[in-house]
């Protein structure tokens, strides 16, 4: 029996059906097959999408029992299968989106609105599981999935068959689950019960005080890492933990981390680097800022089809507050896709928070930006089926597959195609399968008396019509259901109201009855006419694709391209050197390769490089000074969500280098005021804070490379009114220490706990050092990331910074080092420092200092502004510091504060904000004076470097000039125009698009003992 005279037994039938309603009928029934007896299904002459690009034209499908039975040419119909034939539709494998919490119960999070008033110090989840009630590894989302025809249903409208869905609560979230989007059993719709390992940096609905920033959930992941390889070494356990045990159960499963920036999705991915894992990276749509990072990362990602909306632009003082890259970031989230692609990353696509009109909206648009048809079709199907190990049966048309498809009207892309039925498992759920094109102009008339010109356009589902008489139009309110429509209008002020039916799929003529203003009946008819204006071909409509620019950072004053290091010799300037030979008059200097080549009088290229062939440009630095770049002791600028971890009395695990925040804006202001180099410090809300990061002031540059190679470890240490919580409000003052003397006693128990902990890890290295040849050596102990900072701290390893203002505590504190065997490397603050000044040089400590600051709270009334100068006086090795974004700006006049307050030399008072901090971070070798052989990190300045008249005219770093006076002006005047573009561009897309308020949150100047981002707010 031939195919074609199947399909004209199909026709036939299918008309029959349709005249008869008969019950009988064995082709495809109009509610579906789901109350059929058949389980095999033959479509015919369809254009098919098999995946991965390839297409087959005028195809056939057979699926029998819920799987793709055949696809190709068929030479033979089963006698029994249900046949369809869907003239030239085409065929789509069902999307998989992997970031879904479809069927799961929702959760609420820790926000301050609903958690309790004192936060809770331990895990309130019953049982032998973590400690932390934000690990959670031991969950499993197939565990807790039912049904929810709604959203079901919502996902197959956009094309869905398949969702990873999964309980988005935690930092370990537990492993996520592989569903179906049918409406069978919740048994039969799960395909893979333990999918993947789902994590976030995120605690959610966890009450507990730990973690309360972002290093403190990247710290308490690296941890449980760690936890779990200590877990699995051994089966002899002195402890149950049935939260790692479910880590190590499932460790050979992907896993998908979530971001909530391109920062955090390089932070995933270097915490992946060190445990040698891959991760999945749950995309923010920002990954375009680093395209070159997130390149090198060799990740795979799962991006967001949701686009931030225009901004509403009717308030004159929003649009002035609204940041650049606030409305760069409207620009340019549509083009992240094709950006990531073009850079070779692989990605999948998710419709998380999208409703389905904005789904297909954006799915065409990614086409319109330039993004090929079979990229974005593989990162809806195929990619996503692979990166879960569901590549064998979802994702593809193939033989055995399962029977996941929709089928579309035209090719998916074209923007008048309709989804009218979608197959999920084999069973099939109607959508728009009996839509009818009715647009067009049609000959509207009464049989006995009335005629008019009708015209239906705009959306193919929902149209809309007018009439004409003469020269006037009225409007038509017009109804389609299957084939029966209706039409309401009014003629010469009285309602007409007409009900009928379209007679074919061509929808050239449409007849029944219409009830007239008198309350009569008649006949009428419309036909359309021929030679309507054919539309556009929305498939090769391509607007808006080209590429916006890119710079680093993509806010404002970002770079095109990043400056190169330079051969420089600036000539004639006076040189504030910082070394024995002090200020040089007429001087030169040159700087090559990122370092001082040469500093003297009247130099020229033959005397510095002699025949070696070297590009130097020769600067006139007449009238100018030059001197070292400004390093900043204690600063708190760059980093990301929490400068705190408060939740412990210790926090020694944490690392600044872990959130560092390249694109912060005061970096380029702080070398727009000569500052090169900073200490970035962990707050002082515990005894023992976290880690420091010690950066160059790399505008541009990643935060790996904003960080000083080779330098020292340090780390924060705070005593006084912070760490008792003397201010924190009697609602959360319920960790240990309270007091002044509990922060002492902090100090010797963590100190005690370190050093028995070195002995565990010495006796362990020699039981494996003596048992080289056996195959069974000593198990290795727990590693304990707090236990191996302060381990440091002992070792001289890793340096302590010391918030500080008594001097009863100051002397505390240098006993307890005495006691333990090493020293205080720099107590800042310090504003008692004149009062115990001679203790601080016998023991070796240094101090960082404020300029004038005092009386701001009790324990700061006896602070005098004479302090530094007093401090310098008794040899120690005084600085001065901000601890404070704005007031780095001008770090060059707190120091000349010391020549008012307290007679210091000009070049002592210098040093106290270029050296002596350098001296401080162990950095006195590479920078902080002028030198052959040092840093090139050079500031140019107008006047005299004290003088509130300086002005900074170039800052150089490495060589680098991340800062000229002349560009600034240049950069803000482009950033001008560039916003005026950005809002003139948004302003026409608000026209036809929903908006969105602006919503204006300034970025956290962070201070010593900000704790906003305590309870992950806003993530």
């Amino acid at each position: 029996m031939s195919k074609a005279f199947l399909s004209k037994i199909f026709l036939f039938s299918s008309i029959l059906f349709t005249l008869q309603r008969s019950e009988a009928q064995e082709t495809f029934p109009q509610n579906g097959p789901r109350n059929s007896n058949h389980n095999s299904y033959a479509f015919l002459h369809a254009n098919i999408y098999m995946g991965e690009g390839k297409v087959l034209h005028d195809a056939d499908l057979l699926v029998k029992n819920g799987r793709i039975e055949f696809v190709g040419q068929l030479s033979d119909i089963p006698s029994n299968a249900v046949v369809r034939d869907l003239n030239g539709k085409w065929i789509y494998p069902s999307f998989i989106d992997l970031d879904s919490e479809y069927g799961i119960p929702s959760t609420k999070s820790a926000t301050p609105a609903n958690r309790s008033r004192q936060p809770q110090m331990k895990s309130n989840t019953k049982g032998a599981f973590a400690w932390n009630q934000s690990i959670k590894p031991e969950y499993r989302s197939s565990e807790d999935f039912h049904l929810n025809d709604r959203g079901a249903g919502q996902y197959r409208s956009m094309g869905f068959g398949s969702v990873l869905s999964f309980r988005h609560d935690g930092i370990m979230r537990g492993t996520s689950a592989l569903v179906l989007t049918g409406d069978e059993s919740d048994n039969l719709s799960v395909v893979l019960t333990d999918a993947a390992n789902q994590l976030s940096f995120s605690k959610g609905s966890s009450r507990q005080s730990y973690p309360s920033s972002l290093m403190g959930s990247i710290a308490l992941i690296r941890q449980t890492f760690y936890d779990a390889a200590w877990y699995a070494q051994s089966d002899e356990k002195k402890e149950v933990n049935l939260s790692l045990e479910a880590l190590n159960a499932n460790s050979g499963l992907p896993y998908i981390i979530e971001s909530d920036d391109y920062k955090c999705a390089l932070r995933a991915d270097r915490l992946a680097d060190e445990f040698g894992m891959d991760f999945i990276i749950r995309g923010s749509g920002d990954e375009y800022r680093r395209v070159e990072e997130i390149r090198a990362s060799n990740a795979r990602f799962i991006l967001p089809m949701k686009w931030p909306l225009p901004y509403d632009l009717s308030n004159s003082y929003d649009l002035a507050d609204m940041p650049y890259e606030k409305l760069k970031h409207w620009e340019m989230a549509p083009f992240n896709a094709r950006i990531l692609h073009g850079a070779g990353v692989q990605f999948s696509l998710t419709s998380r928070g999208m409703k389905s009109g904005d789904f297909w909206k954006n799915l065409r648009e990614l086409k319109k930006r330039g993004l090929a048809e079979d990229v974005i079709l593989n990162s809806l199907t195929r990619l996503p089926a692979e990166m879960i190990g569901a590549g064998e049966e979802l994702g593809s048309i193939k033989t055995g597959y399962r029977a996941n498809f929709f089928i579309m009207t035209t090719e998916l892309f074209d923007e008048e195609s309709i989804m009218t039925e979608h197959w999920v498992n084999g069973r099939f759920y109607a959508l728009n399968d009996h839509f009818i094109d009715i647009r067009g102009i049609y000959n509207l008339n009464l049989k006995n008396d009335g005629s008019w010109l009708l015209t239906v356009e705009g959306d193919l589902l929902k149209p809309k019509a007018s009439i004409k008489v003469g020269k006037k139009t009225s409007p038509v309110s017009i109804k389609l259901d299957n084939h029966e429509i209706e039409l309401r209008f009014k003629d010469e002020g009285k309602l007409i109201l007409m009900s009928g039916q379209v007679n074919d799929d061509e929808s050239r003529i449409w007849d029944g009855k219409a009830q007239m203003p008198d309350g009569s009946w008649e006949d009428w008819a419309a036909i359309r006419q021929e030679g309507l204006a054919e539309r556009p071909d929305t498939t090769t409509d391509v607007i808006d694709s080209v590429l916006p620019g890119l710079t680093l950072p993509m806010t404002a004053f970002g770079w095109d391209t990043l400056p190169e290091q330079e051969a420089i010799l600036f000539k004639n300037a006076t040189i504030w050197t910082g070394e024995d030979t002090g200020v040089l008059s007429n001087a030169d200097i040159c700087i090559f390769e990122g370092k001082i080549a040469a500093i003297g009088n009247d130099l020229n290229k033959a005397g510095i490089f002699g025949s070696k062939d070297v590009m130097l440009r020769t600067v006139s630095a007449k009238g100018q000074f030059i001197t070292a770049g400004i390093i900043d002791e204690h600063s708190h600028i760059a980093i990301d969500r929490g400068v705190n971890e408060g939740g412990q009395a210790s926090s020694a695990e944490v690392r600044i280098g872990d959130v560092l925040d390249p694109d912060d804006i005061n970096i380029y202001r702080q070398l727009a005021s000569g500052v090169t180099a900073a200490q970035l410090l962990h707050g002082s809300a515990n005894p023992i804070g976290g880690q420091s990061a010690l950066i160059k002031m790399r505008w541009g540059l990643s935060s790996e490379e904003l960080k000083i190679e080779g330098a020292d470890g340090f780390i924060k240490f705070a005593l006084g009114e912070n760490v008792k919580q003397s201010n924190w409000g009697d609602q959360v003052r319920i960790r240990y220490p309270q007091t002044r003397m509990g922060v002492e006693q902090v100090y010797y128990d963590h100190f005690y706990r370190a050093r028995e902990y070195g002995e565990v890890w010495k006796i362990y290295r020699s039981g494996l050092k003596n048992n080289s040849k056996k195959k069974q050596g000593p198990i290795m102990p727990r590693r304990d990331l707090e236990l191996d900072a302060i381990l440091e701290i002992l070792d001289s390893s890793r340096f302590i910074t010391c918030h500080s203002y008594r001097q009863s505590e100051i002397n505390m504190l240098m006993h307890v080092a005495d006691s333990m065997g090493f020293r205080i490397n720099t107590f800042t603050h310090i504003l008692e420092g004149y009062k115990v000044a001679d203790k601080m040089r016998e023991h070796g400590a240094g101090a960082s200092t404020f300029s004038d600051w005092w009386a701001y709270k009790f324990e700061v009334n006896d602070a005098i502004p004479y302090n530094a100068a007093l401090m310098n006086e008794q040899g120690i090795v005084t600085a001065i510091n901000s601890d404070d974004a704005e007031m780095a700006r001008r770090l060059n006049q707190e120091a000349a504060k010391t020549v008012k307050y307290g007679s210091t030399s000009e070049e002592d008072a210098w040093k106290m904000v270029t050296l002596n901090p350098a001296k401080l971070l162990h950095l006195d070798q590479r920078m902080g004076s002028l030198k052959v052989g040092k840093d090139a990190d050079v500031v140019l300045w107008s006047d005299k470097p004290l003088s509130v008249n300086a002005r900074v005219l170039q800052t150089y770093v490495d060589g680098r000039c991340y800062f000229d006076a002349e560009r600034d002006l240049k950069l803000r005047e482009e950033l001008r125009q560039e916003r005026s573009r950005l809002i003139q561009k948004m302003a026409d897309a608000g026209q036809t698009s929903e908006k969105q308020k602006f919503k204006n949150k300034v970025k956290k100047q962070y201070h010593c003992d900000d704790m906003e981002d305590e309870w992950d707010e806003d993530l």
